[in-house]
Parts: C-alpha cells; sequence; structure tokens
C-alpha cells in the first residue's frame, strides 16, 4: 500500500537559499508516515504499539524550494519479527522525483516499554510494497563512531526538543549535528546525502557531547552522553 498526501514548503522550512532544509524534510517524513500509521489504524490515539525510529538514509537530488507544494508518497517497505523498513519520495510540482528515503524502525509497547513482534494484522493494514524501492536493501547497515574527532562540543537539552514519547525528537538529532558544523562547512549548504543511526533515547536536561570527525568522503558526527558511556546516534554526511 502507498501512501500519499501533499506538503506546502513554508518560511519555517527553508534555509537561506530558500530551499528545503534537511531538519524540515526529516519532520515532513514523520507526519507522512503517521498519516499512514492513522490510515493503518495504528496512531497514538488507537493502538498501544509505537514505531521507534533506528535509521535513515536520504538522498536529494534537486531540493524542493519555498512556496512549492509537493507529493510525499510513502510504504511500507519490509516487515519482520519487531522491525520494519519504509520508504519515501518526494515529487515538485512538475511531478519530478527529488529525493528519496529509507527508514528502519522497531516495534515497542507503550506500556510495558518492551519489544512487541509485529501482529498479522499490522502485516496486512500496511501492505508492504518489497518490490517498490529505491535502494538495494531493506536495513541500513550500522554505522559506526568516528575512532578520532577533529572537536567536540557539548549541548544541554532543553523542552523544546522533547517530543510526545518523551525524549528528544528524532529530527532534532540532525539539528545537533548542523550546530557543530565548521562555519564554512555550514556556510557551504547542506549535502544532499545523509545516514543517521539511532541507538539511544536523549531525555529532558541531559548535557550530550557531540565529536565532529572529516572524513574522505564527508563528515561524521558521534552523539553520546556527557561522559561519554553510552552512544546516543552516529551520523555521517556526504559529499
Amino acid at each position: 500500500m502507498v501512501f500519499t498526501a501533499k506538503f506546502y514548503i513554508g518560511y519555517s522550512d527553508i534555509n537561506k537559499d530558500y530551499n528545503l532544509t534537511n531538519t524540515s524534510l526529516l519532520k515532513l517524513f514523520e507526519n507522512v508516515a503517521s498519516m499512514h500509521s492513522h490510515v493503518a489504524k495504528d496512531d497514538i490515539n488507537e493502538s498501544e504499539g509505537r514505531w521507534f525510529l533506528t535509521g535513515y538514509h536520504v538522498k536529494i537530488t534537486k531540493r524542493p524550494q519555498y512556496g512549492e507544494t509537493v507529493t510525499i508518497k510513502t510504504w511500507s517497505r519490509d516487515m519482520k519479527g519487531v522491525q520494519a523498513s519504509r520508504e519515501f519520495e518526494v515529487y515538485n510540482e512538475k511531478n519530478e522525483l527529488c529525493l528519496t528515503g529509507l527508514s528502519n524502525w522497531i516495534r515497542i509497547n507503550a506500556k510495558t516499554l518492551r519489544l512487541e513482534r509485529i501482529s498479522p494484522e499490522l502485516y496486512e493494514a500496511y501492505g508492504s510494497e518489497t518490490e517498490r524501492t529505491n535502494f538495494n536493501y531493506s536495513w541500513i547497515e550500522k554505522l559506526k563512531e568516528s575512532e578520532k574527532t577533529d572537536y567536540e562540543k557539548e549541548f544541554h537539552i532543553e523542552r523544546n526538543f522533547i517530543d510526545a514519547n518523551k525524549h528528544m525528537n528524532n529530527v532534532y538529532y540532525l539539528d545537533l549535528a548542523t550546530n557543530i558544523l565548521p562555519e564554512e562547512v555550514y556556510q557551504a549548504g547542506e549535502l544532499n546525502e545523509f545516514i543517521i543511526m539511532y541507538k539511544s533515547a536523549i531525555k529532558y536536561d541531559e548535557t550530550v557531547n557531540c565529536g565532529f570527525a572529516t572524513e574522505d568522503d564527508g563528515y561524521r558526527i558521534t552523539i553520546k552522553s556527557q561522559d561519554k558511556s553510552d552512544l546516543k546516534a552516529v551520523i555521517k554526511m556526504i559529499k
């Protein structure tokens, strides 16, 4: 089952070049996935199950711009045990495919906070499109943290980062990565391919340590607890 929705690119969604930002793009993905869950009668008002992101891989070929209405298509690519993969496509007003995304999720019961196997009813409701894909795999390869960093910076997590699941929303991990970029890298513009691996939830009032590393094909940002004992996320920005 392919679910389709339209979204207007407004002022809060764009950067200095009037292009859709990477963080705003993830917000669109989050919203359209929630809309699909509602159609499947599996949203947070109807189910004790919750989908928690474990990874994103996004490739952008043409950025939507301010004032455009984009069409987003999403579908369940695969479901297995407690895991699911979902893909996205974004089309501009000329019906050009602008970007693709692959996401991985795990299923958790909101009351027990334990992993929950995907039921036969959910398999049927989401109707996985196993042959429809822009990627050669369903499951994103795990990113390793940097062996060394160019520099580090700490961030304190305030209330505006926290979502309905009482932890930092997945979008803001990318915000942290953007905020640690060197000024010359930031001013050069957002990269059009990135991978995010989510490892551990970040809670309100935490202080996290972000490490920045330059690599041959891009940049790697590692987010850890303040004492560096708990890996929170690894983000790879690809040139």
